[in-house]
């Protein structure tokens, strides 16, 4: 039993190690989020959240947002996931970093565009995320804006169609307000 239980501490501690060692190959948009919903949680700042589904609008103000579920679409956007590592061409610049799916792949996120102010902090993020199958069709297209580090705005536009419905399109924007 003790073995068992070593073997089990010595591969978790492996595990982790290893994740913590491992380069990025691309810009690293899942810490960046993260910072951001943890900023964001323990703040709490007021939000003006426009939602539309199809032809219903609803219009919130609110502090009561849970983060990470509203950033989890930029989450799935970061590039720097194992079975991603040689699947985007790369284009870098001090101002900016794009990367576009090669033609020879097939991952839902086709193209990630990160630009940069003049202190090297990220200033404005754009994501393409598709998903097609013989169920289901899907297109995202999100956008963030920060501030010094900080998230001011940020919209999710798309649609989605299963097979045997029609088309449903959203959209959500979200402007964050500071003090």
């Amino acid at each position: 039993m003790r073995k068992l239980l070593f073997i089990s501490l010595l591969l978790i501690g492996c595990t982790e190690s290893e994740n913590q060692n491992s380069t990025k190959t691309y810009f690293d948009l899942a810490g960046l989020i993260t910072q951001q919903i943890a900023e964001l949680n323990k703040n709490q700042p007021l939000t003006h959240k426009n939602l539309v589904i199809e032809d219903k609008k609803e219009v919130l103000n609110t502090n009561k947002i849970d983060w990470q579920k509203e950033l989890e679409l930029f989450l799935q956007a970061d590039l720097n996931k194992q079975s991603y590592q040689l699947s985007y061409n790369k284009e870098e610049t001090p101002q900016m970093a794009i990367y576009t799916l090669k033609e020879s792949e097939n991952l839902p996120v086709k193209s990630l565009k990160i630009i940069f102010d003049e202190d090297k902090t990220v200033k404005h993020i754009e994501a393409l995320l598709q998903t097609e199958n013989y169920l289901y069709q899907s297109e995202k297209h999100l956008l963030m804006t920060l501030d010094k580090n900080h998230l001011t705005n940020y919209q999710i536009e798309g649609w989605q169609e299963l097979f045997i419905g029609k088309k449903k399109s959203f959209k959500v924007d979200g402007i964050v307000v500071r003090k």
